[in-house]
């Protein structure tokens, strides 16, 4: 019988694919969509600020002075209130104004350095890479609204 199947090979019927091409094929798909999510969720930038409808906050990726890691203040032009920031600074030496952090990678999506407004960096994500959940059908007593002088 060995030489039975030495010479006749087994052969899969006609248009039977083999159960091994199929599993190798699905695993490239699946390291491909891998890939994919990976990107989106560490390759992102914000949109630019001329593309954000009224009244949306700018943001833009902060960039740390050349050859360091040194978390420094925003540019001037890009805060809410330079006063605020000035006062904020008062007397604290380069280095020392803002927080020296690094962003978080959790759940797998990369946080980046940011500035939108504020005086010093924040760690910030848009919202369909973070996926946070801004729903606004809460039915509860507990809720008051907001008072009149809050923005909108």
């Amino acid at each position: 019988s060995s030489d039975l199947a030495r010479n006749h090979p087994q052969r899969s019927p006609p248009g039977h694919r083999s159960s091994l091409g199929i599993m190798a094929r699905a695993a490239l798909v699946f390291a491909m969509a891998a890939a994919v999510a990976e990107a989106l969720k560490s390759g992102w930038t914000p949109e630019p600020c001329e593309e954000l409808a009224p009244g949306m906050p700018c943001v833009k990726l902060y960039e740390h002075p050349q050859g360091s890691t040194t978390v420094m203040p925003c540019p001037m032009e890009s805060v809410t209130s330079a006063d605020g920031c000035g006062a904020l600074f008062g007397g604290k030496a380069d280095g020392e104004q803002c927080p020296q952090i690094t962003c978080p990678k959790a759940l797998g999506v990369t946080m980046k350095l940011v500035c939108a407004g504020g005086c010093c960096p924040s760690c910030w994500a848009p919202d369909h890479v973070v996926n946070l959940d801004r729903h606004t059908a809460l039915e509860n007593p507990a809720v008051v609204p907001p008072a009149p002088q809050a923005p909108t």
